[in-house]
């Protein structure tokens, strides 16, 4: 295989992991370990099906729900995982982790009601969207370097929902919705630069 050329586009699939306890419970998960549950298993089985034969590589945040789709996953298709990486983790939500938007309302109610105007009002030790910005970029910029080192065209990024957010906001200047679990966004990197390619979605249920 001929090693891409800095003129060469890469090709992208950017994941949310699949489905964890907390994410059914609709807690806060940031930076928090949180194992998938069994439906996210199969739902990042089911991915690797739906990516078979448009990948040859994955790379994960090294969050326990993100590095177990990507393992999933890479086993199912019998690809390598290049790495897992801290800079693609999910942002930090500080105090609010571990609860849920009612429990969130309750201890921190006039933070609670400000973040329903905007979703990047942080709460005691969150993280700022800055520096999420920053390491998503950092983060996104080794990915591909790694990439084209390993010789490959095309990967999925299995990250997390806000984190993934931020940086796809970046790319098209508006507000994005949250991507549900296992949801994705294919992204082009070439001539030096990323972009959104076109909105899809996976057809990865919950059953």
């Amino acid at each position: 295989m001929l090693r891409p050329t800095l003129n060469q586009p890469i090709r992208l699939y950017l994941a949310r992991h699949g489905r964890t306890a907390w994410n059914l419970a609709r807690r806060f998960q940031g930076h928090t370990d949180v194992p998938l549950d069994e439906v996210g298993r199969g739902q990042a089985l089911a991915l690797a099906e739906l990516l078979r034969g448009e990948i040859t590589a994955v790379v994960a945040s090294d969050l326990a729900r993100a590095s177990e789709t990507a393992q999933l996953i890479a086993s199912r298709l019998e690809l390598p995982v290049l790495a897992l990486a801290p800079d693609l983790r999910e942002r930090g939500y500080g105090k609010f982790e571990g609860l849920t938007g009612d429990e969130c309302s309750a201890q921190y109610p006039e933070l609670w009601a400000a973040r329903a105007g905007d979703r990047n009002v942080l709460p005691p030790g969150g993280e700022p969207h800055a520096d999420v910005v920053l390491r998503m970029q950092r983060g996104m910029d080794r990915t591909v370097e790694r990439l084209r080192g390993a010789s490959h065209r095309s990967a999925l990024v299995v990250g997390h929902g806000s984190s993934l957010r931020i940086f796809l906001e970046v790319l098209s200047g508006r507000p994005e919705p949250s991507l549900a679990n296992l949801e994705y966004r294919e992204v082009l990197h070439d001539a030096g630069r990323f972009t959104l390619a076109h909105v899809a979605r996976s057809e990865v249920s919950e059953r």
